[in-house]
């Protein structure tokens, strides 16, 4: 598991985040690729998003096929389970922890 670079900032994110990060981890290696974080507590997000309250991450999936990322989407939205919300995008996966 890795940063993409210096400007992803992970210091901060809320305990509930650690399980993610090492659950997509295991999951990405299933797939062959390491896991990259691409967005934590950085960058511009819309106004209220998790992200500022370090409980969102963006992880990279472009290295994925179009298959691959639909299926280590729903496989990390299945051993996270309901309290996550695990979103693809066209980009990457945003993975907050938004329990209802």
């Amino acid at each position: 598991m890795k940063v993409k670079d210096d400007s992803v900032d992970i210091w901060g994110l809320e305990i509930c985040m650690q399980r993610v990060l090492k659950e997509a981890d295991l999951v990405w290696k299933e797939y062959g690729e390491e896991l990259v974080i691409t967005s934590a507590r950085d960058g511009i997000h819309s106004a209220g998003s998790l992200h500022y309250y370090g409980r969102a991450v963006d992880l990279r999936t472009r290295y994925f096929s179009d298959d691959d990322k639909r299926s280590v989407a729903a496989d990390l939205a299945d051993i996270l389970g309901e309290d996550y919300d695990v979103v693809l995008h066209k980009s990457h996966i945003h993975v907050e922890y938004d329990p209802e």
